[in-house]
């Protein structure tokens, strides 16, 4: 069973770029497309959210300035992989929680 692969990324007020991935395994099986589908909802302006409140790493690498800097971050996809996984949850129980918002 292939697991799946959170791919997101930081913009900060300078328009540099940091990239991230969390790496859920995947027991269910289920399909990128139905894990891109709950996660959309819980997106903001389906795109932006703050990785926090997901129990997911900030991407800030350069100095933080919350003048002009924001917390939001941006999904880009989930994907499969052969990678193990790097979190403690899976990819379900991931999504169980930001549905819920825990």
């Amino acid at each position: 069973m292939k697991n799946i692969r959170l791919n997101y990324r930081y913009r900060d007020a300078h328009n540099y770029k940091e990239f991230g991935s969390m790496v859920f395994a995947n027991p269910a099986g289920m399909s990128v497309e139905a894990a891109t589908d709950l996660l959309r909802g819980k997106l903001i302006s389906e795109e932006f959210f703050v990785p926090q409140d997901w129990g997911l790493a900030r991407l800030h690498a350069s100095s933080y300035n919350p003048e002009v800097d924001h917390e939001w971050h941006e999904f880009e996809e989930f994907e499969n992989t052969d990678d193990p996984a790097t979190d403690g949850r899976d990819v379900m129980e991931f999504l169980e929680g930001v549905v819920k918002g825990d």
